[in-house]
């Protein structure tokens, strides 16, 4: 049995980035707003090592918050700071440029639309500096919207062949629309090298956190071209998948460590 990694998996820098910065500093009295990264692996191994996380702000009354890599609307971060709070801010560059040309975007006068999760910490903390942004996962939820001035952006972890379908669709209703493709590069070379693998094998195993978007949509793309199977953690492989095949994919998502690659690969190898 051959079992093979894609070329693009793993760590992206806004992610790595994220854990060196809060690595660096002390863990007396520090908190993170909602999820640093969505791998619970990496929020356990934090956990250990004293850093609190939270849901709400409002949970904080002294000490440090650090930001999460998907970002927060600015009033959090004026909010955390009037209340005296020391602010490390690890919101990924890539997401932090769609908060800047969304604001832009928004004060020339144009309606927002987001192509993302609703329910997503990026989604929400962009949404949040907006005066009424329009927040779709598919073509079909704005049918019925208005004649107006619109300007199209995506959640930086979406599908990108679903952001340009969508993009496409609403030109032809709205000639003038403008159109910001922030699907963050990471995001779009793991989509191309996991389509790509997925091609060639008989099983694709994606891994990562079952609350990581990015992940999710590995695992999506790869459902549609080949046997596929999400995991978090090595213990979820099941000795009947292999049955029969010669050719393993694995790919994983963008806050998924090697660490957690390594001890998958090293069991399908023993399987």
């Amino acid at each position: 049995m051959k079992v093979r990694l894609a070329e693009e998996s793993g760590f992206c820098f806004g992610v790595k980035k994220a854990l060196d910065r809060i690595r660096d500093i002390s863990k007396d009295d520090v908190y993170v707003l909602g999820k640093l990264i969505h791998n619970p692996q990496v929020i356990e191994e934090l956990k250990k090592s004293g850093v609190r996380f939270v849901e709400d702000i409002d949970e904080v009354n002294s000490g440090t918050l650090v930001i999460s890599a998907h970002g927060v609307s600015d009033d959090v971060i004026v909010k955390a700071k009037e209340k005296g709070l020391e602010v490390i801010d690890t919101t990924c560059p890539l997401v932090k440029n769609v908060h800047n040309i969304t604001k832009r975007l928004d004060d020339e006068g144009y309606r927002v639309i987001i192509f993302g999760d609703k329910k997503h910490t990026e989604v929400k903390g962009i949404k949040g500096n907006l005066k009424d942004p329009v927040i779709i996962s598919d073509y079909s939820e704005i049918k019925e919207l208005p004649d107006g001035k619109y300007a199209l952006v995506s959640q930086t972890t979406q599908d990108v062949g679903k952001f340009i379908w969508i993009s496409e669709e609403l030109k032809k209703r709205f000639g003038d629309l403008v159109v910001s493709d922030t699907i963050c590069s990471a995001t779009k070379l793991r989509q191309e090298s996991a389509e790509r693998l997925a091609k060639e094998v008989e099983l694709m195993i994606v891994i990562g956190g079952y609350n990581s978007a990015n992940t999710k949509r590995l695992a999506d793309i790869c459902k549609g071209i080949v046997e596929t199977k999400h995991i978090e953690k090595e213990d979820e492989l099941k000795k009947e998948w292999f049955s029969d095949k010669e050719n393993i994919g694995v790919t994983a998502g963008a806050s998924t460590p090697e660490s957690v690659i390594k001890k998958v690969i090293d069991k399908i190898n023993k399987k």
